[in-house]
């Protein structure tokens, strides 16, 4: 008997950092800096997609390979979905959970946790093109060993510190080898999306934005419900 695999987003697990129940005791943790509007989304799409595949090729991954392996589809996807880096190591996480329950035929939808929103709103990531079922089977163990760093610390306030800990290793890692801020990629996405003619309201939606004042000039007056899934890729 032949067993139909729901849609991608609809019954697939959601691994959550915040795991209490108090959730007002949240660790607020600030970023400083502010946009970086000199990034351009296609240039850094197509190298990290280049660079994606050379490991893809390779007949045999070293320990530094498979480091390597994760972080690219980490920013690959921040940059895919214009998120926040825990958003897309939470969606990467997600992914490796539900490795085997999504059905890779359709577009693969992964939800996680906004950051930065006292409401706790879940948002939804696609993954991009470029990447497939074998991709994330090859960085599994590195993204479960992420989530356990996580999940053996005691309280919300250790658990916050060590899920900064992680940002910045993977942060300092696309600095050192690439020499770009990783929250420039959250901006690199809306700027790419207003170019395209996205509406600020509708870029707000996508990127889960409460203040539309930060994009409102990048974004120009055309409005389509396909947005997320059909503007990004480049092939």
């Amino acid at each position: 008997m032949n067993h139909k695999k729901p849609h991608n987003g609809e019954t697939m697990k959601t691994w959550d950092w915040y795991t209490t129940e108090k959730t007002q005791e949240k660790q607020k943790i600030k970023t400083k800096g502010t946009w970086d509007k000199g990034l351009n989304y296609e240039v850094t799409y197509k190298m990290l997609k280049k660079d994606l595949k050379k490991l893809q090729q390779k007949p045999f991954l070293y320990k530094k390979d498979k480091k390597k392996y994760a972080y690219l589809l980490v920013f690959l996807l921040q940059l895919r979905n214009g998120c926040r880096i825990w958003e897309a190591i939470t969606g990467m996480i997600n992914l490796c959970i539900n490795l085997e329950n999504i059905n890779w035929n359709e577009r693969v939808i992964i939800k996680v946790r906004t950051q930065k929103r006292k409401d706790r709103e879940l948002r939804e990531l696609i993954l991009p093109k470029c990447v497939n079922k074998a991709d994330i089977e090859t960085v599994k163990e590195e993204f479960i060993k992420i989530m356990n760093e996580v999940m053996n610390a005691e309280t919300i306030e250790e658990k916050g510190k060590i899920r900064l800990k992680i940002v910045n290793r993977l942060g300092t890692w696309l600095s050192k080898n690439y020499g770009i801020n990783s929250h420039s990629f959250r901006y690199a996405y809306i700027t790419y999306l207003g170019e395209k003619g996205v509406p600020s309201q509708v870029l707000a939606k996508i990127t889960k934005h409460q203040n539309i004042n930060y994009i409102e000039k990048y974004t120009q007056s055309k409005l389509g419900s396909e947005i997320l899934k059909n503007l990004g890729d480049v092939e």
